[in-house]
């Protein structure tokens, strides 16, 4: 009786096994296939951009005989709109995220430790903004920039992008701040400091997390906004990146060599900016979906 008794333990646990074994090969695969699934189009991407136009169209998928960089010296001197694209989208992207991040926190904050029906209807309002499809609102918003005769104008751009990304943001940041003790607050009042000075001196440090993570999603966002900025920026002064991208791609059609090694320095500065950023932003949104 007790040899069979330990026989079938013996038999589900080595059926467990074989489960969990199963799987972790199922995980595995999934993560493989999704990481593939990232990387190859970026892979695809770097790899037009030094080659040549000859190894292009010899062979589109292979590693090339003779890598080069000329294409992004090219790229550099001879197309006009790679300062004039970088220069608007580093004077429309930093104002953008810098306006957020003060912003939305002090929002956030707001809205976080107040439970009125006053503070609910207007978190509601703040995160409506999240359905509200950018086609709906973009012929009363170039409305709006062109009759503040702000239309291909950085602070056109800038006031639109800011208005765009401010629901997500409040979204993201006000279920942050519920993780955050009151009691680290109450003990600032007991030491004589002001609401103004508590918020600044002990919770915007401790936000520091969701910050840093809606601080570079809003760069991607702003960086690589297109829909924006086609609908707002007329002229060729203007210009930000993604526009100049697009214009750029359709002078180089046959030329692919060129136009993705223009991808490949657009994406360069975001590129940077996540990966020194990374350990906050994993941290930042699991803390941030902890209560909402």
């Amino acid at each position: 009786m007790m040899a069979d008794t330990v026989k079938e333990r013996k038999y589900v646990m080595s059926a467990s096994a074989r489960k969990a074994k199963r799987l972790d090969i199922v995980r595995a695969a999934f993560l493989v296939i999704a990481v593939l699934i990232v990387l190859i189009p970026f892979y695809i991407s770097f790899l037009y951009s030094i080659k040549t136009h000859s190894d292009i169209s010899l062979n589109r998928l292979a590693w090339p005989n003779h890598p080069t960089i000329n294409n992004y010296v090219r790229v550099i001197r001879e197309n006009k709109y790679v300062a004039i694209g970088f220069r608007n989208s580093l004077l429309t992207t930093i104002p953008t995220v810098v306006i957020l991040l003060f912003s939305t926190s002090m929002a956030a904050y707001v809205l976080a430790r107040n439970h009125g029906p006053f503070y609910k209807i207007m978190y509601s309002i703040f995160i409506s903004g999240v359905l509200v499809p950018f086609q709906c609102i973009m012929l009363p918003l170039y409305m709006n920039i062109y009759n503040m005769g702000l239309v291909s104008t950085n602070l056109g751009f800038i006031l639109a992008r800011s208005g765009l990304q401010v629901s997500i943001s409040v979204l993201a940041i006000t279920g942050f701040v519920k993780s955050i003790p009151r009691e680290l607050e109450q003990a600032a009042y007991i030491d004589g400091c002001s609401k103004f000075g508590t918020f600044w001196r002990i919770v915007f440090p401790l936000m520091t997390p969701i910050n840093v993570t809606q601080g570079v999603l809003n760069t991607l966002y702003v960086w690589n906004d297109y829909s924006t900025a086609v609908v707002l920026l007329r002229e060729d002064s203007s210009r930000t990146l993604p526009l100049a991208q697009i214009i750029y791609f359709g002078e180089n059609m046959s030329e692919l060599n060129l136009a993705f090694a223009f991808f490949m320095l657009a994406m360069l500065p975001v590129l940077i900016l996540y990966l020194c950023t990374q350990r906050f932003i994993v941290s930042g949104i699991m803390a941030g979906a902890v209560k909402g």
